[in-house]
């Protein structure tokens, strides 16, 4: 920036003369306005010792010298007239301030020095055109100083700001990491190095598709959400997920975004919660899970168990089911929705026929050929469970497929 370093403006309009008419006056008024600034800005209300009150004296000179010094001469400049100024808002900064004490305290600054200025003007008999141009020179001045303050604030939060968000980047990666186990020590020093506060429990919001190729900015949610967007598979990990308002901020931020939501876990589990996610969602998409949001995986932990080895499942279907298997589809689903019937509640035909909304006798015409082709495993605990097992999952699948079973068949179709 070079605004402190330019040529024109109100100090072309000055009388050289007049520095020196200013000058004696600058040490009382770099005492006026160092008070003055201690009692108008509260945060800089404090004994003036040490770095604080050297930089603040340091400051408020500086700036009255140059001030004067471009008057005597508006072509001269020094090379490090902003460095004062950068170094008030770098400070600033690291004090975890915002800019406002810093601007107010310019603000004083220049009110103190414009009553100085323009009665020291007024004694040595300058005209009104003098003052004019005096006055606008001190708060251009003070603008330009301000300007450099604020820029070199900006840059220091700018780098800060992408140093936090690698640190977060990271502490997210290992959080999620599923490969090899992190203690809880290593996550409170990532989490303190990161300015995260750890929450006691978390769950991770799977994404659907690349998030930045369809939105132009984050999603809005709380500060405390690590994210991770530029992945094929983006997805947040949530603080307190389970807290007052959290699922709605979920609902209101990633507006129509499909999204499941892993079930709540401990810190160090926090993989296992992404992981139960992501399969949500892929089974969302399916049709096997409703998707209508928010999509939960705790409420479909059942599901997700049986979804969770395919071939495995797909292995004990065949050798579970393999007598229904051989029959017609027609035959095949009515005996497979009375078996479940029959697994889940028992009950006698009527009982079973009640609930499935058919004939007794068509309930035992079914148990009867269902003896048949099971025999005394129909009796067996560990079969039964199994089956059971087979059956739900087919059921999830038939429906996610638009699979409708037939319309119930008489008993006498049946024989």
């Amino acid at each position: 920036m070079t605004a402190m370093n330019a040529r024109s403006g109100p100090w072309e309009e000055l009388p050289p003369e007049l520095a020196e008419v200013l000058r004696p006056e600058l040490p009382r008024l770099a005492d006026e306005i160092v008070e003055e600034i201690r009692h108008g800005v509260p945060e800089f209300d404090r004994p003036l010792q040490g770095a604080f009150g050297a930089g603040m004296r340091l400051g408020v000179e500086q700036a009255l010298s140059q001030f004067v010094d471009r008057i005597a001469d508006p072509a001269a400049h020094s090379p490090h007239d902003s460095h004062v100024y950068r170094a008030l808002g770098r400070g600033e900064f690291r004090e975890g301030r915002s800019m406002d004490a810093l601007q107010a305290a310019y603000r004083i600054g220049a009110r103190a020095a414009w009553r100085c200025f323009a009665t020291s003007t007024m004694k040595a008999g300058h005209s009104p055109e003098t003052l004019r141009a005096l006055a606008e020179a001190v708060f251009a001045y003070i603008d330009e100083a301000a300007a450099q303050s604020v820029q070199a604030y900006s840059e220091l939060a700018a780098k800060a700001t992408g140093t936090l968000q690698r640190r977060r980047r990271r502490l997210l990666e290992l959080l999620t990491d599923d490969t090899r186990p992190i203690s809880r020590e290593a996550i409170a020093w990532l989490a303190a190095e990161s300015a995260w506060q750890m929450p006691a429990r978390v769950a991770c919001v799977a994404l659907e598709g690349a998030w930045q190729e369809r939105h132009l900015v984050s999603p809005a949610v709380s500060p405390d959400v690590l994210m991770d967007l530029e992945r094929p598979d983006p997805f947040l990990l949530v603080p307190d997920a389970d807290g007052p308002g959290r699922q709605e901020m979920l609902v209101r931020a990633l507006g129509d975004a499909a999204f499941a939501v892993g079930p709540s876990v401990e810190l160090v589990d926090a993989a296992l919660s992404l992981r139960l996610a992501r399969r949500t969602l892929a089974l969302c998409h399916r049709g096997v899970i409703a998707s209508d949001p928010p999509v939960r995986a705790a409420d479909h932990l059942p599901t997700l168990l049986l979804f969770s080895d395919e071939p495995l499942a797909d292995l004990m279907s065949r050798s579970e089911y393999d007598p229904l298997a051989q029959l017609a589809p027609a035959r095949r689903e009515p005996l497979a929705e009375t078996l479940l019937a029959l697994l889940t509640e028992g009950g006698s035909a009527p009982e079973i026929a009640a609930r499935l909304h058919v004939h007794p006798q068509t309930i035992r015409y079914r148990m009867n050929r269902l003896q048949e082709l099971y025999g005394p495993r129909l009796d067996d605990p560990d079969w039964r469970f199994h089956m059971q097992i087979v059956l739900r999952r087919r059921l999830l699948l038939d429906r996610a497929t638009g699979t409708r079973p037939p319309a119930p068949p008489s008993p006498d179709a049946n024989r």
